[in-house]
């Protein structure tokens, strides 16, 4: 069994802190917690955040929704739920031995649940399988969907967490090349 490093434990929690924050809007003690790790410098309140989350993810109205298949999809088809980056996504997660629980209510592409993806890989020391999803999934959308909702946010706390992703992920990548996989 492999035992990750310090340095893995908390490049995971990042990967779980991260998803957590695209998955439901966080709570006043997850805000603190996350302002006080990240270091960051808003100053809206729960309910404006909250506002904002629902406004930048599940609209009504103009939204970003943190799918995949909507950035990242074969020539020749167009984006959509459901299409094949997610089956691809889904089949790379059975392949390397993680079966999604049936309770989750979230597309396999969502960005929580490839981030948390990431967090299951990297505390299981699967060194090239993280480098392979980075490269045939996270790096082809992720940054360009955290430079769009950085722009579409009307928080500052929203505005900082998508640049704190992209910039994490950019470096995550910069880091498993590094490490001459």
């Amino acid at each position: 069994m492999n035992i990750p490093s310090e340095e893995d434990k908390i490049r995971a929690n990042t990967y779980r802190v991260i998803a957590g924050l695209f998955l439901k809007e966080p709570d006043e003690e997850f805000l603190k917690a996350v302002k006080e790790d990240f270091e960051m410098d808003f100053k809206e309140t729960p309910e404006e955040i909250a506002i904002d989350f629902a406004r930048i993810f599940v609209g009504p109205g103009k939204h970003l929704l943190p799918y995949e298949s909507l950035y990242n999809f074969p020539i020749g088809e167009k984006s959509g739920l459901w299409g094949k980056t997610t089956d691809e996504v889904h089949a790379f997660y059975e392949s390397s031995g993680l079966m999604l629980d049936e309770e989750i209510n979230l597309i396999p592409d969502h960005i929580a649940v490839e981030l948390l993806f990431m967090s299951y890989l990297v505390e299981g020391g699967k060194l090239e399988l993280q480098k392979r999803f980075m490269d045939e999934h996270i790096m082809k959308w992720i940054p360009e969907y955290c430079n769009e909702a950085s722009s579409f946010a009307n928080t500052i706390f929203y505005k900082e967490i998508a640049e704190i992703t992209r910039d994490f992920l950019l470096s995550e990548y910069e880091e498993l090349h590094g490490k001459g996989l």
